[in-house]
């Protein structure tokens, strides 16, 4: 689960500020409770700053707007405990020596260096990628460090670190994996980790959003789309008829919950299904209490035993290694995991000890995870047919459940995450994780550096992680079981609902949109 443990910048595309309801920008911010708001250039949006300035509680900062201020070509910010600089990429075009000077013996204890014009340039025919203002950012940044560049001008996840000479800019080396080694090339070059904060590309109309979440390991971003938040987090609500309701006076969830069904019905391509809808999710969104739409039962739910929760952690997406299996058990109220600390290139004796306390303790215990089927249970079926395939057949034969496919892909229930990811679903139902500061990527990419490097992991740190979202899917299935039948609940809408939404990255949007659904509510990562 991810936990924030730090102060948190929120960066915002000024069409996402532009095109959207006050409302929805209050809703961001009491949501994500950033401590700053960035919003993102290069070009000057004046309108669209005094909007982020009105909306926000946080201090906003938009570096077009304020190029030329008493601060000089260099600007501080701080973000909670850290400190930000703020230039631009024509001044240390202009004047890298002063920029140089300005950061003088400092440089250390700033966090990031804002520069939201970097990006980089592709030439496919020359099979090449080169790094705008190379030569200007390597004669402005201080040498035998790694500074980190966050830069509007690339994607949120866009991060690479950049080995530039120091006399031209020439670029020496690029390190496409920072996170799991971010040393500098030398006391000789200057060292350039660009760090992507602008909108998804598939988005579309520059609404996702990212918050950075800044602490002593470096800079996390996590993404949203704008779309998340206000009217048109709820189902069936997209931006025309947030418009349309606009006109009504209706601009918060609340005001939806006071209009009529009927009301909502008279409203253009809406009708009574689709409002009841509108009026169920929001109610879920408002309350944070999750609905059951049929009287299907959870997985495992008629069993005398509840289903065993697992999680397990890999070494990235497409893994070489699983390196964690947690299990909790919720007849016992204990945890157990399976980790595998002293060897790396053995892959088999996790899965091994794994097996062995699994058949021969628990043989008839089900198994239930969250999106297990598109994660844990395919990988964990492909790597033990592969390293202790003996233990195949009674694997297969280990019942298996899918919490979030029989919630969400099945539609049983609606839930109040902002998105479908656990996290976001525990924490929206009041689950307290042990703050961390971790999530899969992090823990991926710390036992890659150990792989390696052989650096130790925080082991108790990441074992706790995984611990966390084994009790946080048992607190989820709780809370499901528990929850009541909405009112006037609609059948299921099925999977192809789900995949309709999932391929827009929305919850749901008006049936004249291109991106037209049957409002099922999904979000940005449906996994894990």
């Amino acid at each position: 689960m991810t936990a924030r443990d730090g102060p948190s910048l929120l960066a915002l595309p000024p069409s996402a500020i532009r095109d959207r309801p006050v409302a929805t920008l209050e809703d961001v911010d009491e949501t994500l409770e950033p401590d700053a708001v960035w919003v993102l250039g290069p070009s000057r949006e004046p309108r669209a700053f005094a909007r982020a300035r009105n909306a926000f509680d946080a201090p906003a900062f938009h570096p077009p707007v304020e190029t030329g201020s008493s601060d000089g070509p260099l600007r501080r910010r701080a973000i909670g405990d850290y400190e930000v600089a703020i230039s631009s990429a024509r001044t240390i075009r202009a004047a890298p020596g002063v920029v140089s000077s300005a950061l003088g013996g400092s440089a250390a204890d700033v966090v990031a260096f804002v520069c939201d014009d970097v990006a980089t340039t592709t030439r496919p025919t020359a099979l090449e990628t080169t790094l705008e203002g190379a030569d200007a950012l390597a004669a402005a940044l201080p040498t035998g460090r790694v500074t980190t560049v966050l830069t509007g001008g690339e994607p949120a996840g866009y991060d690479e670190l950049w080995h530039l000479e120091t006399d031209t800019g020439a670029v020496r080396r690029v390190d496409h994996e920072p996170a799991i080694s971010c040393e500098p090339a030398g006391d000789d070059c200057v060292s350039v980790r660009v760090q992507g904060t602008g909108p998804v590309e598939g988005y579309g109309s520059e609404q996702s959003i990212a918050l950075l979440v800044i602490d002593d390991d470096g800079i996390g971003a996590e993404t949203y789309d704008v779309t998340d938040f206000g009217l048109e987090a709820v189902s069936g609500i997209g931006p025309k008829t947030t418009r349309r309701l606009a006109e009504r006076g209706v601009t918060t969830r609340e005001e939806l919950l006071e209009t009529p069904v009927g009301t909502l019905a008279d409203l253009p391509n809406v009708g009574r299904a689709r409002a009841r809808e509108m009026h169920r999710h929001a109610r879920v969104l408002e309350t944070g209490d999750p609905r059951r739409l049929t009287d299907e039962s959870l997985p495992g739910g008629d069993w005398s035993t509840p289903p065993l929760c697992l999680d397990v952690e890999t070494d990235g997406l497409s893994p070489t290694i699983i390196w964690q299996i947690g299990v909790y058990d919720p007849a016992t109220d204990e945890y157990r995991a399976f980790v595998e600390r002293d060897d790396p290139d053995d892959p088999a004796s996790v899965l091994e000890a794994f097996c062995d306390w699994l058949l021969g303790i628990h043989p008839d215990r089900a198994l239930l995870t969250w999106n297990g089927w598109r994660f844990d249970y395919r990988h964990l079926g492909a790597f033990i047919a592969k390293h202790v395939p003996y233990y195949v057949g009674e694997w297969e034969s280990i019942p298996k459940f899918d919490l979030y496919l029989w919630a969400v892909r099945d539609g049983n229930a609606v839930l109040p995450g902002r998105t479908n990811e656990l996290d976001s679903v525990a924490e929206a139902l009041g689950y307290e994780d042990a703050a961390t500061g971790l999530d899969g990527a992090r823990t991926a990419a710390a036992y890659q550096r150990f792989m390696r490097t052989g650096e130790q992991l925080e082991w108790g740190r990441h074992e706790a992680y995984c611990e966390d979202d084994c009790r946080a899917l048992w607190h989820v299935y709780e809370r499901l079981r528990d929850a009541p039948r909405a009112e006037g609940g609609d059948e299921p809408t099925g999977d192809s609902s789900h995949t309709a939404a999932t391929a827009s990255g929305s919850n749901g949007r008006d049936a004249s949109d291109a991106s037209t659904t049957d409002g099922e509510q999904t979000g940005l990562g449906d996994f894990r």
